[in-house]
């Protein structure tokens, strides 16, 4: 496989300073929340109602916030909800994963399956040795799905997808997205190895190349039930690829260690970020039945790990295990060193930036960025973008945003719909680096969330790579204009719209939504001359692109 960084052995800050390339794109940075703290983000969506909706993983808090201003609306509490206040040792996450159905978008405000999915530790077994803090800490979670009332802002009906999931006080993973596969949408959950061989768990078994037991894999869900009898199979899809007991089972891949991050493109095609030990943070693409290796692989099939232990395992031979499991390598890391048994003890000089979530960038707005991974990371305090190859099967350059750079320990990234704002949450606790390059707790912006604003100019409407079929899918009318521009477009198209009105120097000059399929920009009040105009869909894909004339 070719990867970028393999045979390179830097610490973590030489990594940032020879091997990215520190683009010069002019951003500026905000925190949303000045007034109060987070305790602590572990998702922050983009809301259809435009607002962040985000979970707090130790407040087990769902609230949405407006970006604007940082007023919260707290949504529902689900402290209750578990049998533990405070453990030996917390339970990795807490309150992490949320999603929401596709027709919360394309539907809204009437969406007819206002569903959001959720995922939580919920159950601590106190009979395990973590009672005194050195033994393996057992716990359940949860992943649920609710109904939510645009009207009073409120869940309800909580109902249980699984609820039979382990959950330990290390790597628990405990990301949710939905992505569509032949066409229909499915729920996917993360779940890591239980932090199996590592710490207090070191005596825990590792499950990970265990088929049919539900530690370190990538799993799949529907997101109704499908009227089978049995409640425990009703939310299992019929061709997903393994059985147990004659049933299917979640597992959609396997071989995993903690993959906090996952996100389908509009490709259809499943990313995923993964944390691994020393070295080799690693970017996947997944695959239905694939095994990623943990913890007889980390990374590609390199032998950099011959000899040295993985999850308290001997591996002989990174080269013989790819062979024997027909292990699937990753199309990037982050990043690779030669020999990590030579990096020490100091897990901050060890080359992995702790990748924390991904995302997708798809818009034709950032010149360069369409069709980019964004991967934050906790211990680097970095987001790094991964442009990907045309067909999205390989990362072909790498950059950081110095404005993004050392303000926070970032876990979770959201993009807004006109391609410009990205919200970063920070982390309450823990080490992330610092612009002078030390390291300390509590990290920078603490509990906040960052907007990032991209300022520069905005690509052209001759850079814009998708093709339309003008007068079948949106019409713009009259162009020339003078006082008001008419749009209409198919009933097909996903709501609400999103449109943008830019001058020739990139800057927006006029934007709005709307939720009908016909609608008018009122631009009298704008100047003479070219203009150039982008609609987005409910999905924030760029469907349309023109240049308009005002006179």
């Amino acid at each position: 496989m070719k990867n970028l960084f393999c045979g390179v052995a830097f610490t973590i800050a030489l990594f940032f300073s020879t091997n990215t390339i520190a683009q010069n794109e002019q951003f500026t940075m905000r925190v949303v929340n000045p007034g109060y703290q987070l305790n602590s983000a572990w998702e922050v969506l983009w809301g259809p109602d435009d607002s962040l909706w985000v979970t707090e993983n130790t407040a087990y808090k769902v609230s949405r916030i407006d970006p604007s201003s940082g007023g919260k609306s707290e949504i529902i509490d689900l402290s209750s909800k578990k049998n533990f206040a405070s453990p030996p040792k917390w339970p990795q996450g807490g309150l992490m994963g949320m999603v929401l159905h596709p027709s919360m978008y394309s539907e809204w405000p009437n969406a007819s399956k206002p569903y959001v999915y959720i995922a939580y530790v919920y159950q601590y077994n106190s009979t395990t040795g973590c009672t005194n803090g050195t033994g393996p800490c057992n716990f359940k979670t949860n992943i649920v799905r609710y109904n939510y009332d645009r009207a009073t802002h409120s869940f309800s009906n909580e109902t249980v997808i699984i609820n039979s999931l382990n959950g330990s006080n290390d790597h628990n993973s405990g990301r949710l997205t939905i992505g569509n596969v032949g066409g229909t949408p499915y729920l996917f959950y993360t779940i890591g190895d239980m932090g199996a061989g590592q710490f207090n768990n070191i005596s825990r078994p590792n499950n990970a190349q265990t088929q049919d037991v539900l530690e370190g894999k990538i799993l799949r869900f529907n997101l109704e039930e499908d009227g089978d009898v049995d409640p425990a199979d009703k939310w299992i899809p019929n061709d997903n690829p393994f059985s147990s007991g004659g049933k299917k089972t979640a597992v959609w891949s396997w071989g995993h260690r903690n993959a906090q991050g996952i996100v389908m493109g509009s490709n259809g095609i499943l990313y995923s970020s993964e944390q691994q030990d020393k070295s080799d943070d690693e970017v996947n693409i997944i695959t239905k039945s694939d095994n990623y290796g943990w913890p007889k692989i980390s990374g590609p099939c390199d032998g950099n790990y011959n000899g040295l232990k993985l999850a308290n395992q001997t591996v002989v031979s990174e080269q013989n295990n790819c062979t024997t499991l027909n292990a699937k390598e990753p199309i990037y890391t982050l990043f690779t060193e030669n020999d990590p048994g030579s990096l020490g003890n100091n897990y901050l000089t060890w080359p992995t930036v702790a990748c924390s979530s991904i995302d997708i960038y798809e818009k034709n707005v950032i010149p360069n960025w369409n069709k980019s991974l964004l991967v934050t990371s906790l211990k680097a305090g970095q987001i790094f973008r991964l442009k990907l190859s045309e067909d999205g099967l390989s990362v072909v350059d790498t950059s950081t945003v110095p404005m993004m750079r050392n303000q926070g320990r970032y876990r979770d990234i959201a993009i807004a719909p006109d391609g410009k704002k990205f919200y970063v949450a920070c982390d309450m606790t823990g080490q992330a680096e610092k612009p002078d390059g030390s390291y300390g707790s509590p990290p920078l912006n603490a509990g906040r969330i960052l907007e990032f604003t991209y300022t520069g100019a905005v690509m052209a409407i001759h850079d814009d790579t998708y093709n339309y079929v003008r007068n079948t899918v949106m019409k713009l009318y009259p162009n020339p204009a003078t006082d008001r521009i008419f749009v209409q477009s198919v009933k097909s198209t996903t709501m609400p719209l999103f449109y943008y009105l830019y001058d020739m120097a990139g800057k927006v000059v006029k934007q709005g939504k709307s939720y009908t399929d016909m609608f008018s920009i009122d631009i009298k009040n704008l100047s003479k001359g070219m203009y150039i105009m982008k609609i987005f869909n409910g999905y924030n894909m760029n469907i349309y692109s023109d240049k308009i004339t005002l006179q």
